[in-house]
């Protein structure tokens, strides 16, 4: 599955989950302060359940932000490490091919061997004499080597500041709204584990018959 597509979802559902606890909240406040209403109970009961599932869900977006932040760091890496050799070696190719060849029409055809057949030598450098353009030409492949080793070095130096940050935040979220959840689903709280017969022995009346309520 793509890393990106996966911490894209995780990163949605984080960002909106505060929509989702202040619904949970809401209900069961209202719940609270019209303890009369056996309606609101009977939801409020069905609802608990769901509200633990939640908090089980929110657990789980930990360990797969921490596989598909991995997965997707070191996916960037390899494909980073591929292009960085691809490169040296075109250059390494490129430069025997330039001190090799003994005409200007056999320099182009070795570039574009190598780079493409959009690669082409300008009509001035066509006209310059061999030995003046094959110095013109290593100047630039030292200049793209440079410009190489530089790749080299940052990628080597690379630290996923962004990434370890964003994990960080996500798995902070993930158990503030777990808790949240589970604590309105019950699990946290003895005073939110009663029974629902027990909630609704006051009407004379149990759980099951506000099941069916829409």
């Amino acid at each position: 599955m793509d890393p990106n597509w996966q911490l894209g979802l995780i990163q949605n559902l984080i960002n909106n989950g505060s929509l989702a606890l202040l619904g949970a909240l809401l209900t069961h406040l209202a719940t609270h302060f019209h303890q009369g209403s056996d309606r609101l109970r009977a939801r409020h009961f069905a609802f608990r359940r769901w509200a633990l599932a939640a908090s089980l869900g929110f657990l789980l977006l930990i360990p797969l932000q921490l596989s598909a932040g991995w997965k997707l760091y070191r996916t960037v890496d390899t494909n980073s490490q591929q292009q960085i050799s691809q490169s040296a070696s075109k250059l390494s190719e490129l430069r025997q091919a330039i001190t090799t060849t003994t005409s200007t029409q056999e320099i182009q055809a070795k570039m574009q061997q190598l780079l493409g057949n959009k690669v082409r030598l300008t009509p001035t450098q066509l006209r310059t004499p061999i030995n003046q353009l094959r110095q013109e030409l290593l100047i630039g492949l030292d200049q793209a080597s440079n410009g190489l080793q530089q790749r080299i070095d940052a990628q080597s130096s690379f630290n996923p500041n962004g990434l370890i940050k964003e994990t960080i935040r996500i798995a902070l979220s993930a158990l503030f709204y777990a808790a949240g959840f589970a604590f309105l689903s019950g699990l946290l709280s003895p005073s939110l584990r009663r029974a629902p017969t027990a909630e609704l022995e006051g009407s004379g009346q149990r759980l099951k018959d506000y099941e069916l309520i829409p």
